[in-house]
């Protein structure tokens, strides 16, 4: 089971929780199947850290980006910090500092999971560009390869599946 660790940010015990954010493959979200690939998502690894951990993506709460008074008020429940890319198993890796205090009251659901060492499924929040040509990676069709990746923010989902799964090896305790 992977390790949960408490420290102290910003005055407040957080817990320190580790995640896999995405991995090279084929992944559908809003944007459509589009294919990660190594290089991208090493150079974005440094991008990510300190971008705010949200439970569900802020545009269910009217902002497009985590970046606005109201989410940081209301949804926000950590951040993204240590983020490397994982050669070894192609994957951007991370951890989230999170609030026990503001993710029991946001959503105390992904506090009961993490008390019991449950995954919980992720999603990531992030602008890109695509090249817009289509193929295939290990069977699975794409539409576009990504780059430029420009990260807004990692949310939590406690009753969705994200685009890069916990069955595609990504997710909050996916070690």
């Amino acid at each position: 089971m992977p390790q949960i660790r408490t420290a102290t940010l910003e005055g407040r015990p957080h817990l320190v929780a580790p995640v896999t954010m995405l991995t090279t493959g084929v992944h559908e979200g809003s944007a459509g199947a589009v294919l990660y690939t190594p290089a991208e998502l090493a150079a974005s690894a440094p991008h990510w850290n300190s971008r705010p951990v949200v439970v569900y993506h802020p545009d269910q709460w009217g902002s497009p980006s985590a970046g606005h008074p109201r989410i940081f008020d209301g949804r926000k429940v950590g951040f993204v910090f240590n983020t490397r890319f994982d050669a070894s198993r192609n994957r951007l890796v991370a951890e989230l500092w999170i609030d026990p205090t503001a993710l029991e009251r946001v959503d105390s659901r992904v506090l009961t999971a993490l008390n019991h060492g449950m995954q919980v499924e992720v999603s990531t929040g992030l602008w890109f560009d695509s090249d817009d040509i289509p193929g295939s990676f290990n069977g699975a069709h794409f539409d576009g390869t990504v780059s430029n990746y420009k990260p807004d923010h990692l949310a939590i989902l406690p009753d969705i599946t994200g685009a890069c799964s916990i069955a595609a090896g990504c997710g909050l305790l996916a070690a």
